[in-house]
């Protein structure tokens, strides 16, 4: 079967060693403000999973508006994104490890900087910490609402947890949290569980109101989860990250976004009816699939190490001219790159480090 071409934006020069890394900003901006634009009269804000891509420069233009802060999966991200100038973070994670601990409380000392918990010990050394350092940092309870991975269980234990919270020096109680992960919208049961999902994050909120907490703040959701989160009447700040880039698996999901992102190869080898392109795993993420060829059409894409190998209908592109491919999974395309060239106009404008490459820790 014929793996199907996603529409290209424009011709584009690239004159680079490939395999390169980039982003077309027209599309990165025309997808910030079709965010922009679900979330007006809504009420609601969206926190971007910096994540997706680790750049402090895409992360600062997903800012403004709706847009209140980022948010993080790890300290080592949130460092590089301070450094960078930007000054309010969600570390929806939690931060067990005493050095790691250490250095959100110093971040805590240059930026507003929250983080999720869902144990008594976390608590109380990061309240130590940071009244020891004279900082403040925001906490919201992480309720496994899903996943069955991090998250309090019930919402007796977000209560009990509450209690320790605002007793604690240095802790203010900001709100909850909860992730259902990447649904796909042919999942089993998919209305069904995510219904379940935002149930259970409304049955801890009223438990933590009406035993006299403040709940600011319910933060959830993806991109995959996108819709139902804004038709949710419970959910405030939506933590998705993806959709600023998109990725191919999600372009069916009746979102506003198109796909920004492309890994550019060299055809280094061509037989009748085969191509081989300098694209390996060690440049883009396979784990949601190959990547999906832009602007032409490949009948199978094979992907080692170093190599992506195209079969498609003769005549094959020469030796030497670049192709563009689009990653099924951007988040590890980005890890496996130092920098992101950056695309408006069909021309190459810029090239952007990504800072926060390798920061999993």
């Amino acid at each position: 079967m014929t793996t199907p071409a996603i529409a290209p934006a424009s011709a584009s020069v690239a004159p680079f060693s490939t395999p390169a890394l980039v982003v077309d900003l027209d599309i990165f901006e025309a997808n910030v403000a079709a965010m922009t634009a679900l979330l007006r009269g809504t009420g609601k804000t969206v926190r971007p999973h910096i994540k997706t891509h680790r750049t402090p420069e895409l992360a600062r233009r997903q800012l403004g508006g709706s847009a209140v802060g980022i948010t993080c999966a790890t300290v080592g991200e949130a460092e590089a994104m301070v450094e960078a100038g930007i000054d309010d973070l969600f570390i929806a994670n939690e931060v067990v490890d005493p050095l790691k601990v250490a250095r959100l409380v110093a971040l805590a000392g240059r930026a507003r900087v929250a983080v999720a918990v869902d144990d008594p010990g976390p608590v109380a050394a990061l309240s130590d910490e940071a009244a020891r350092a004279g900082v403040t940092i925001d906490v919201l309870i992480d309720v496994d609402i899903l996943l069955h991975r991090c998250g309090v269980g019930t919402a007796q234990d977000a209560v009990r947890l509450a209690k320790q919270i605002v007793a604690a020096p240095g802790l203010h109680l900001r709100g909850i949290m909860g992730y259902e992960g990447r649904l796909r919208l042919g999942a089993q049961d998919r209305a069904e569980k995510i219904t379940q999902a935002y149930a259970k994050l409304a049955a801890v909120r009223t438990a933590l109101l009406d035993a006299g907490f403040p709940v600011e703040v319910v933060s959830s959701a993806g991109t995959s989860t996108l819709r139902e989160a804004l038709a949710d009447p419970v959910i405030t700040e939506i933590q998705a990250g993806v959709y600023a880039l998109m990725e191919p698996e999600l372009l069916n999901l009746d979102l506003p976004f198109r796909c920004a992102v492309s890994i550019r190869g060299t055809v280094i080898s061509r037989h009748p009816g085969r191509i081989v392109l300098d694209i390996g795993r060690r440049a883009v993420g396979v784990e949601y699939g190959p990547p999906a060829p832009l602007g032409f059409a490949a009948s199978r894409i094979a992907i080692s190490d170093e190599h992506a190998t195209l079969e498609m209908a003769d005549p094959v592109p020469p030796l030497g001219a670049q192709l563009d491919l689009v990653p099924g999974q951007i988040r590890t395309t980005f890890n496996l790159h130092d920098y992101v060239w950056i695309e408006r106009g069909g021309q190459l404008v810029d090239r952007w480090p990504i800072s926060a490459r390798g920061s999993s820790n």
